[in-house]
């Protein structure tokens, strides 16, 4: 049962009784993802539902929507909408319900949306299953509808793939709109979108409730979103309700650890301190701050972490001993953090790319303009920027698998543009890629030692014992113990920061002296993230290896990296230090950034 007793409305427009939902799939054991869950929420509220991956939040939503499909089952309680039972009503019956009813903007724009149909079309097709707009009104209607939701009525002649991610998001808000609903239940609306699209949309959707009156559910992972817009929170964990209470009770009196634990892992980048549960303190005084009196470090001009000896021998994952794997394939001077023997700097100087033009009487899209820059031998540096600023685009270029359209990438004394094909292989021994969603990156039908396997035959010409040797080891050091477990697992047997934790030691599996890392803990929750950066830290301090980070999470920039570069629209709008960028912007790009951070405390006070 649920550990705290949910809010009692007297005119609930949603009222669920003991909802218990189970998974059955067939040959597999039943999964009990929502356990007798009861609350309340009343007309007009605006009620966040906050957990982690696997908390049953999502399950719960597609619930009282009545969207759950086999294997799901709803296997007990009640969902009364305006006091009736909907959980027994047909298909028909919940057709006619939901107009003027209740609707659901689901979590991925571009999967909600049919590729192959213009926007225009997707209106249409709404507008005939519940004909509730006659047929003269129906391009009016769909104007009026965009228009709502901030976008111009010409996304109505574009197809999904035309448009932004935010964009996306848009339209299925108002395709749901459409309906006229009471009750809207927005599950992940912002999720993968950077900071400034995800306060967009966010302000949209506030502005559209107090404007429609309809009563709102978000469902989200990030607490820090859902406080900065919900009156009410439901904290969900482990397929129950642990927490119920307003927003600013929840921020400044937690009453349940889960909750405490999820409050724990947020932080203001611009602070002169930032920390995270389970990610070593690391000093992070602007040494560009006059008042800072100088450097973090005896005059070192770089801020560096605290040393392994000062950790607290604990291993986030296993949550045992952590043993010194990583010295095993350590080189001369990778246990200081500094450079190893034979490291070359990564050297941007004035690249452009520019792609041809998507589709006729369109303009070539400038992705990437004069962008110059240096990545020495065992620094750590971040690309920041909204989705659609070039970051990606650099990834590719520094890889080998987009050409610059001019300037010129050198690592050491190669000139990457001008590798042939035959010879990116070679490049790649040294330069590897952290890909930002780790489950897209694996095969799900190989297993970890399979997935491993591979590079270390290929890349580092390893074969048989030696071969599986170097497999272990690389699974120890990035926590993944005991090794042999792990080893046999397939991807679907791991969770998130698992699965992100053999993308990385696949990176290492060649011994590179440059790891990209693309927005690489973007998808993971807030608990797993602090993990996954302490890991990227540790191997570039014992390692030495060199981290190109990309990211729009500005926290996480904060925390590992030394130097900052931030783009906009394809160009450099603001470098130098971490720290004093983030404390210190000049650029009001940067500044936009920073103050699109979710901070509930702007709303509900200080503690």
């Amino acid at each position: 049962m649920s550990e705290q007793r949910s809010t009692t409305v007297s005119d609930p427009i949603l009222r669920v009784e003991d909802l218990s939902v189970v998974y059955e799939p067939v040959g597999a054991p039943t999964t009990h993802a929502v356990t007798d869950v009861s609350f309340d929420i009343g007309r007009g509220e605006f009620v966040g539902l906050v957990g982690e991956s696997g908390s049953g939040k999502s399950t719960l939503g597609f619930a009282i929507t009545k969207l759950a499909k086999p294997p799901a089952r709803i296997s007990g309680g009640r969902i009364l909408f305006q006091g009736r039972d909907i959980a027994p009503l047909s298909a028909e019956e919940l057709r006619v319900q939901r107009r003027g009813g209740f609707a659901m903007v689901l979590q991925s724009g571009m999967n909600a949306l049919n590729p192959v149909r213009t926007i225009r079309n997707h209106f249409r097709d709404i507008f005939a299953a519940h004909g509730h707009v006659p047929a003269a009104r129906r391009e009016e209607r769909a104007r009026e509808l965009v228009a709502k939701v901030e976008l111009e009525e010409s996304v109505l002649e574009r197809y999904p793939d035309e448009l932004s991610g935010g964009m996306r998001q848009r339209v299925t808000i108002a395709l749901a709109l459409s309906l006229e609903p009471q009750l809207m239940v927005f599950d992940e609306p912002t999720t993968a979108l950077d900071v400034l699209v995800q306060h967009a949309v966010m302000d949209t959707i506030r502005d559209l409730q107090r404007a429609e009156g309809f009563t709102a559910v978000l469902i989200s992972h990030d607490l820090g979103v859902v406080l900065e817009s919900a009156q009410r929170v439901l904290v969900m964990h482990d397929g129950e309700i642990v927490e119920d209470a307003p927003s600013g009770r929840i921020l400044h009196e937690p009453q349940h650890d889960y909750t405490r634990m999820l409050l724990g892992h947020y932080a203001d980048p611009r602070a002169e301190i930032v920390t995270l549960p389970g990610l070593e303190d690391r000093a992070v005084v602007d040494r560009d701050d006059p008042g800072t009196n100088g450097s973090a470090s005896d005059g070192d001009p770089v801020a560096h972490d605290r040393g392994p000896g000062q950790a607290d021998g604990r291993d986030h994952v296993s949550g045992g001993p952590r043993e010194d794997a990583m010295s095993r394939f350590a080189t001369p001077g990778a246990e200081t953090g500094g450079a190893r023997r034979g490291e070359r700097a990564l050297t941007v100087e004035h690249v452009s790319k520019v792609y041809p033009p998507p589709r006729r009487r369109a303009a070539a899209v400038q992705a990437v303009d004069d962008v110059s820059f240096t990545l020495e031998p065992g620094a750590a540096l971040a690309l920041v920027g909204q989705s659609g600023s070039g970051k990606s685009t650099i990834a590719k270029m520094l890889t080998g698998v987009e050409r610059p359209t001019s300037g010129s990438i050198r690592f050491g004394d190669v000139s990457v543009g001008d590798l042939p094909r035959r010879r990116l292989r070679v490049l790649r021994r040294d330069m590897q890629m952290v890909f930002q969603d780790p489950y897209a990156a694996l095969n799900p039908l190989h297993t970890v030692e399979y997935a491993l396997t591979r590079p270390v035959v290929n890349l580092a010409g390893l074969r048989g014992r030696d071969a599986r040797r170097r497999v272990l080891e690389l699974l120890e050091t990035v926590g993944l113990t005991p090794v042999e477990e792990f080893a046999a697992k397939l991807p679907h047997q791991l969770s998130g920061g698992q699965r992100q934790r053999v993308v990385i030691a696949r990176a290492l599996a060649c011994d590179p002296q440059v790891i990209i890392a693309d927005e690489p803990v973007s998808m993971l929750d807030v608990s797993l993230r602090a993990g996954v950066l302490q890991l990227l830290r540790d191997l570039r301090q014992r390692w030495g290896v060199s981290l190109l980070y990309i990211t729009h999470d500005l926290l996480s920039a904060r925390l590992i990296t030394d130097d900052i570069l931030v783009l906009s629209q394809g160009r450099v709008v603001e470098s130098g230090p971490t720290a004093r960028v983030m404390r210190h912007p000049e650029h009001e790009y940067t500044t936009a950034l920073l103050d699109a951070i979710p901070n509930p405390a702007r709303i509900h006070g200080a503690a």
